[in-house]
């Protein structure tokens, strides 16, 4: 969630519900962090943690994930479910994080870089970051107004804030390719007015479209897709020189 805004302001609540029917949707995320997920990590962080249904996963997993989170009720949420939670990434100590990963949260911050920064701040040298953005905005729709999207990213547009901010590249990549049509075919029945996001709609596109997205994505994630990837790392100086 965006730094900037208001707790009172935040409005997207009923998509974190209507996510909850996304059920293959969010084991797909959570096997790419998973990928990502160094496995010398000792301190894990999850910047945006929202209602926290990545970070009680992988503690149902085994492992723990400290969550940053800036929206007060759902704060208070992930404390009740005994997560370690934090305002926001500057409470995370200086390089004290082996791995942080981020869903659906960079998309709502204007002052992108200087989140970047303090991203970068909070990971030791070597440390890796995992980001999942909406990309493209021509498939801007009513959910991107509803959940307070300043943006969607282009690989230039993420690659370029990233590399600003300190990080070095190792995969950037699409996800969900048939999610491409399938939002310009909700743009257009929104203009209709014969759309509305909601539990049913999720479900069925989950259940009945995502997996042949899947399936497609090993083709096309170089080249389209709903959202994109990608893992990053703050580089480790050693001598003079850096490594990773």
């Amino acid at each position: 969630m965006d730094p900037a805004r208001s707790k009172a302001d935040y409005t997207g609540g009923r998509i974190l519900e209507v996510m909850h029917e996304a059920v293959n949707y969010t084991a797909a995320i959570a096997a790419l962090i998973d990928r990502a997920w160094p496995k010398d990590a000792r301190r894990v962080t999850e910047f945006g943690a929202g209602d926290g249904a990545f970070a009680k996963r992988f503690r149902s997993a085994g492992r723990n994930v400290d969550c940053v989170e800036i929206d007060e009720r759902l704060r208070g949420d992930l404390r009740a479910a005994g997560l370690a939670v934090h305002a926001t990434i500057g409470e995370i100590a200086e390089q004290s994080c082996d791995f942080i990963y981020s869903i659906n949260v960079l998309e709502h911050i204007p002052n992108l870089g200087e989140e970047l920064l303090a991203l970068n701040r909070a990971l030791r040298g070597g440390g890796t970051f995992f980001a999942f953005v909406p990309a493209f905005r021509m498939l801007w729709t009513s959910l991107d107004s509803e959940v307070g999207h300043v943006t969607r990213f282009t690989r230039g547009s993420l690659s370029a804030a990233l590399r600003e901010a300190g990080f070095e590249l190792h995969r950037l990549a699409y996800f969900d390719s048939l999610g491409f049509p399938a939002a310009l075919a909700v743009r257009l029945m929104e203009r209709l007015g014969i759309f509305s996001y909601g539990g049913g709609t999720v479900k069925f596109y989950d259940r009945c479209i995502f997996p042949l997205s899947q399936a497609m994505d090993l083709a096309l994630s170089p080249l389209v897709g709903k959202n994109l990837i990608v893992v990053a790392r703050k580089p480790s100086v050693v001598s003079g020189k850096c490594c990773i």
